[in-house]
């Protein structure tokens, strides 16, 4: 029996300056390699997505740095979000998205924003007054989306003991169903009473509203400041024993209209913006409404 064994042929290198093809590579007998493949454009589109979510990071971090600095430098004691302000910077940036990125996108994204630099600035707990019927999760759905994935939420079945939460910390908002005439909106009458003297309704959910849609919950805080965002409706109410708010509206040149009673209390929609120092309200008290004052004012994107 012969035990040698055929040996492949030496390796010859290349000369200076080439380079070894795949075939002189390839053992003897080996079929050809395959020619390499150009870059394939999901594998480049991939590459540069990394590289964009790498860069956001980055500017996330410094967005959040900057916030950290805003929180030393500005006032203590007020509440970490604004949604008059928040109101005017959607509409910014929705308007500088054009057709790039869609509006609801662009509000989902920065309403997550937000809600981080709030954290970041001072934790608050949320009072949701969840109500009944089968759309009762539907609060916890618009809270949670307005005010970020971490925020504290806490479920109150009455509106009432979401108010008392709200009127006894600074550190609480309350997400309550929207003011009306019936129903789970009818609430709004207490705050006539004297321990609800310091709240007021300072946004309306959700705040990306379609033409001609309701809100369908507010964002009620103690002690927080009105502001303006443009576009604006404010909510008063006042005592009307006599049926004359009409009147009294249109004497004072207030456009505005009453949207519920309870007995003799009335809620009233003002259309645009209203301080409440606005002389045009002595004409109202004198047209035999008492004790009118506005109690929120909200605007959407």
């Amino acid at each position: 029996m012969d035990d040698s064994v055929t040996l492949p042929p030496p390796f010859a290198p290349s000369a200076p300056g080439e380079s070894a093809s795949p075939e002189s590579l390839a053992p003897s007998g080996a079929a050809p390699a395959a020619p390499l493949a150009p870059h394939d454009p999901a594998d480049i589109a991939r590459g540069e997505i990394e590289r964009i979510d790498a860069a956001l990071l980055d500017l996330l971090g410094e967005r959040l740095r900057q916030v950290e600095i805003l929180a030393r430098a500005a006032p203590s004691g007020g509440l970490p979000i604004s949604p008059a302000r928040e109101v005017r910077l959607l509409r910014a940036l929705i308007a500088g998205a054009k057709d790039r990125v869609e509006p609801e996108h662009v509000v989902e994204i920065w309403r997550a924003l937000i809600g981080a630099a709030a954290r970041r600035q001072r934790p608050i707990d949320v009072a949701v007054c969840v109500g009944a019927g089968p759309d009762n999760y539907r609060a916890f759905d618009l809270a949670r989306r307005h005010f970020g994935a971490r925020t504290r939420l806490h479920r109150f079945d009455d509106v009432r003991a979401a108010l008392n939460r709200v009127a006894e910390s600074d550190d609480v908002v309350a997400v309550v169903p929207w003011p009306g005439k019936t129903g789970a909106g009818m609430w709004w009458h207490a705050l006539t009473e004297s321990r609800y003297a310091r709240l007021r309704l300072i946004g309306a959910l959700p705040m990306r509203a379609f033409e001609g849609q309701a809100p369908e919950a507010a964002i009620v805080a103690a002690g927080a400041p009105l502001e303006a965002a443009g576009g604006d409706a404010c909510l008063a109410i006042a005592f009307d024993r006599h049926f004359r708010i009409a009147r009294a509206l249109a004497d004072a040149g207030i456009k505005g209209e009453e949207i519920a009673r309870s007995d003799n209390k009335v809620l009233i929609r003002i259309e645009g913006y209203v301080d409440s120092d606005d002389p045009r309200f002595a004409a109202v008290a004198r047209a035999g409404l008492d004790q009118f004052r506005v109690i929120g004012a909200f605007a959407q994107v």
